[in-house]
């Protein structure tokens, strides 16, 4: 096991971690923030053992060593780093962290998503060379919320099993022990990071029930009794559109271990979306024979659709929170990417992204093709000299690449 474990991030899953490490490491943990503002709050918290965990998982924090806003005082040392931003933050703190990484450290993402390899290569190739063993989480661990900020996180529901991967890949199994320790729950080691893009289950269930619920939506303004529960008021039709989203992605995996030959292997670890349910949350779930009722009677029925109050009593729908700002342009898209190499159609995945796009004022989709304008600025591979299903496996095999192939400077005209 890791003797010290460095946190990168202040939110809900960050905390948490903080909470549910101090149960289960043997030696420190450091935890960088973004602000000396967030440091003292957490400082204060954590000097008094108030910094605890509820619900699913009662325990407090008692193994927090630093916490800081800078790089410097917190990555050195650190046997392991977790990541435990947004996906829209992780170029930022990759930025901030890689020059003071060694090739000793492992790097991790929790839980990663589309293109965090490419980040990373592109990132550390321009330092001393040095490329940390990396390795991603396919999910979070729990479903959790911070109550109160530095002092109370309530974990709602704990997954059975979680699937990880690395690069290099044959560092799966002994990372996958280690992070399993800390994290005090089932780590499977996928062969693929690829697993981590195709299979991650929030771009299909989140974007698929935003999409569900608000896609008729025309600016109507909604009391707070009449805000939609997200899972506990999904229709079968929903459950439908995330099942077939979820197919568009099997296919495309399907299509790329074909072309691939043995060299890459997606089975196993991403997962048709009912199966994912069944594995993940069968005991905690009353009714699992389909995917909607799968959402209906599972374990986080109290979560309505995010948000704004535009007025004292009255919402809208929140368009830019997560379950679309990130589980689009850092879900569905790369997925769609890989879809583009491998040559296979996701009707499905287009409807969606077509309409979030819409709703987060970008455009992604064009003419049925990843061309638009804010495309370019997301971790696809394609946006990383890879032009075609040949050179993706290349990429994955090779991790001595060097900056050239791994550039955005190198992507072709």
């Amino acid at each position: 096991m890791a003797s010290s474990l460095t946190i990168c991030g202040s939110g809900n899953a960050a905390h948490t971690l903080a909470v549910v490490a101090s149960q289960n490491l043997d030696g420190y943990i450091d935890w960088l923030v973004g602000s000396e503002e967030k440091a003292a709050l957490l400082r204060r918290a954590v000097s008094s053992g108030g910094l605890r965990s509820t619900g699913e998982i009662v325990a407090t924090a008692d193994r927090v060593r630093n916490i800081s806003p800078d790089p410097a005082k917190v990555i050195p040392d650190a046997d392991m780093v977790m990541i435990v931003v947004p996906a829209f933050a992780h170029t930022s703190i990759l930025g901030r962290i890689t020059p003071y990484l060694s090739d000793t450290t492992s790097l991790g993402c929790m839980p990663t998503r589309g293109g965090f390899e490419f980040q990373v290569a592109q990132l550390t190739s321009r330092h001393s060379g040095a490329r940390p063993t990396i390795f991603g989480l396919q999910t979070l661990p729990w479903s959790t919320r911070v109550v109160t900020f530095g002092a109370v996180t309530n974990v709602g529901a704990v997954k059975r099993e979680i699937v990880l991967a690395t690069l290099p890949s044959n560092q799966g199994p002994t990372i996958a022990g280690r992070v399993s320790e800390i994290l005090g729950t089932q780590v499977a080691a996928a062969e693929s990071f690829l697993s981590l893009t195709l299979g991650n289950p929030g771009q299909f269930i989140h974007a698929g029930l935003m999409y569900g619920h608000f896609r008729s939506w025309r600016g109507e303004e909604y009391d707070e009794t009449d805000i939609p529960m997200l899972y506990a008021r999904a229709t079968d039709e929903m459950g439908d559109l995330v099942e077939r989203l979820s197919s568009d992605a099997i296919a495309v995996a399907r299509e790329i271990e074909a072309q691939s030959g043995s060299a890459v292997k997606l089975r196993g670890t991403v997962l048709p979306i009912h199966e994912w349910l069944q594995r993940t949350y069968g005991n905690v779930t009353d009714d699992m024979s389909t995917v909607a009722s799968c959402f209906r009677t599972g374990p986080i029925q109290a979560r309505r659709a995010p948000m704004i109050e535009v007025r004292r009593g009255k919402f809208v729908p929140n368009f830019q929170y997560r379950y679309l700002s990130e589980d689009v342009p850092f879900g569905l898209v790369p997925t769609r990417a890989l879809a583009e190499l491998a040559n296979v159609r996701t009707p499905a995945i287009d409807e969606v992204i077509d309409w979030a796009q819409g709703a987060l004022g970008k455009v992604y989709l064009v003419g049925g093709r990843l061309q638009g304008p804010d495309a370019g600025e997301l971790p696809i591979p394609q946006n990383y000299g890879v032009s075609g299903l040949s050179d993706l496996i290349r990429w994955y095999g090779d991790l001595s690449v060097g900056p050239s192939h791994h550039s955005k400077e190198s992507r072709p005209s």
